[in-house]
């Protein structure tokens, strides 16, 4: 069968990439099979976030529960609070204003948002809320705190952002601490090392040229440092 003829049910048949095909012919096959490995690893990380999620209907906070995006092998994990009504339409984490707050601080830290892996604290958001949400219950977050492992676990060596107070309890334990007392700080946990930071909804109330924005993209830069030297 020749190159790129169509093969059995309807599928391409591509000939092998030979060395005699040139330096460029090789970089391409390559390129196509790291894209088509990390689509399958991403796939594999959702469908199994999600299947965790799907065990947890008899939890008693549960509401209409999302999964998290992004890459399967970040490097940079940022964990939020909990979904709001933008994400559960969208069915993923910071799609709402928080996340356009969120995305523009990525780009000004000179990150790309594609190549990290964002989830939250609590994956649900709780049902018949006609009230604002409030920050989720220790009981809800503590409901929530297996699927959070099994998301941060499966990034080895990864630097953990805390977006909020919430995210940063969660991921440390830690109940006491204040997050104007711990913010930009790197905090080892038994999770991974953490940099706490404010919560891109908090910055928005502030305002986009506030210093608080300032400081978010500061901890968004400290975070792909930190990243990077792990690294090497």
């Amino acid at each position: 069968m020749t190159a790129g003829s169509a093969g059995v049910g309807g599928y391409r048949h591509v000939r092998p990439v030979a060395a005699h095909d040139g330096p460029h012919a090789l970089h391409e096959a390559r390129s196509r099979t790291c894209a088509i490995r990390a689509e399958v690893a991403a796939t594999a990380a959702y469908a199994g976030a999600m299947l965790f999620i799907d065990r947890c209907h008899d939890c008693p906070y549960q509401g209409k529960a999302i999964g998290p995006r992004g890459h399967p092998d970040s490097r940079i994990i940022l964990v939020g609070e909990a979904p709001g009504a933008t994400e559960i339409v969208e069915g993923e984490p910071f799609r709402g204003r928080a996340g356009q707050v969120l995305s523009e601080a990525l780009v000004e830290a000179g990150l790309v948002e594609s190549v990290l892996f964002i989830t939250n604290a609590v994956a649900c958001r709780p049902r018949n809320t006609v009230k604002p949400i409030r920050a989720p219950s220790t009981e809800s977050i503590r409901a929530c705190q297996g699927r959070l492992v099994r998301d941060i676990s499966a990034h080895d060596r990864a630097v953990i952002v805390t977006l909020g107070a919430t995210a940063f309890r969660a991921v440390t334990g830690q109940r006491r601490l204040r997050m104007r007392d711990v913010r930009g700080r790197p905090i080892q946990s038994d999770l991974g090392r953490v940099i706490p930071t404010l919560h891109p909804a908090y910055v928005l109330r502030r305002g986009l040229n506030s210093p608080e924005k300032r400081l978010l993209v500061e901890d968004l830069r400290q975070a792909q440092r930190v990243a990077s030297d792990s690294g090497e």
